[in-house]
């Protein structure tokens, strides 16, 4: 399994820094995250990964106008594939609160699950594999890059068998600083 901090990446990184083995057909992305106060109807790349020719290969999207996640990739027999998942337990996303969001990605599927809990599985078409000689976006706005809070992500490599998502993988400190308090993760079990 790869990890990595994800202070080290957010913003724009060259993918072979961040995923050096490349990008399994199955895989895992989990992230902990909030939404600040202006920012939650806007529109944010949890991740996205470019190809060197700045063409889009994959993405997990928030689309905080409608409410929804978007898993999207390039698609073997058409130019995209993609899963918008969009429910009220969705929606509970875009408050100002810290979440959770895991995403499974198979051959044929997508899961999603928020804050620990299974939301819905979807299913796609097939993909084409995922060019990662580009570059990579965490935690990115769409329309001019403005950073979103972020303060854990792990890319995992699936086996093929079903992933389980722990809960108890972080715990939250409040940390007293000057004009400002700070939320530290403390992990307790791996990722």
């Amino acid at each position: 399994m790869e990890y990595f901090n994800v202070r080290d990446f957010l913003g724009e990184k060259f993918e072979p820094d961040v995923l050096p083995q490349g990008l399994p057909d199955e895989y895992a992305f989990v992230t902990t995250f909030k939404f600040r106060k202006t920012s939650r109807k806007e529109d944010w790349y949890l991740w996205q990964v470019y190809d060197k020719y700045g063409i889009p290969q994959v993405s997990i999207r928030l689309d905080g106008e409608n409410k929804a996640v978007e898993y999207n990739a390039v698609g073997l027999t058409k130019d995209a594939v993609r899963a918008v998942f969009k429910n009220p337990e969705v929606e509970d996303l875009f408050d100002r609160n810290w979440h959770k969001i895991s995403m499974r990605v198979d051959s044929k599927s997508v899961s999603l699950f928020l804050d620990c809990k299974h939301i819905e599985t979807l299913p796609i078409e097939e993909r084409e594999d995922i060019d990662i000689q580009g570059k990579t976006v965490i935690g990115k706005r769409i329309y001019d890059s403005v950073p979103i809070d972020v303060i854990s992500l792990a890319q995992k490599c699936c086996d093929g068998t079903m992933m389980v998502f722990n809960c108890n993988t972080m715990v939250y400190q409040v940390l007293s600083q000057p004009k400002s308090r700070l939320i530290q993760p403390v992990p307790v079990f791996p990722l």
